[in-house]
């Protein structure tokens, strides 16, 4: 498109040169040249055009390189995510297995202490009805001796009435 203005303007700037050219006579050397001069600048926009296109090819295959290397990476860090989650799962199932077997641990030594102090207030509760059984026993004991004591006193306390009142009585 830009060679297309260029020659434009060339043939525009030679049909100001033929204007030109009726006042003042040019050679047909300085006409050579500036056939020579814009065949040059042909050359050098096809040159210009072809480095162009080789430098846009270039851009295009390092772009490539850069998407393949960008992509490469990417999957590089995705396999190196994945492998970091996977330890961390397995560490964190570890952690939980540990967590779990303490807690096991831990219920296992609370239901023997708990099952100990069962046993021991057991043995407490038997021994105080034990003690309590005794007492009891020697209370019913003491009870059994005073009430026949009672009894003892009350039937000599009669007997001395009873003699006291055959002596009034004699």
């Amino acid at each position: 498109m830009e060679e297309v203005k260029r020659e434009i303007a060339a043939t525009s700037d030679e049909q100001e040169y033929r204007q030109a050219g009726q006042m003042f006579f040019l050679g047909s050397w300085v006409q050579g040249e500036i056939r020579d001069l814009r065949a040059e600048m042909r050359e050098l926009r096809k040159e210009l055009s072809s480095t162009e296109d080789g430098l846009r090819q270039e851009i295009k295959a390092v772009e490539e390189s850069l998407r393949k290397e960008i992509k490469a990476v990417e999957e590089g860090l995705r396999k190196e995510i994945k492998a970091v989650e996977e330890d961390l799962r397995k560490e964190i199932k570890a952690v939980e297995e540990g967590l779990r077997k303490e807690i096991k641990a831990v219920e296992e030594g609370l239901r023997k202490e708990i099952k100990a102090v069962e046993e021991g207030l057991r043995k407490e509760m038997i021994t105080f009805e034990s003690n309590l059984r005794q007492e009891i026993n020697s209370l019913r004991q003491e009870i059994k001796g005073f009430f026949w004591a009672t009894v003892g006193i009350a039937l000599a306390a009669l007997a001395v009435s009873i003699s006291v009142a055959i002596k009034i009585w004699q």
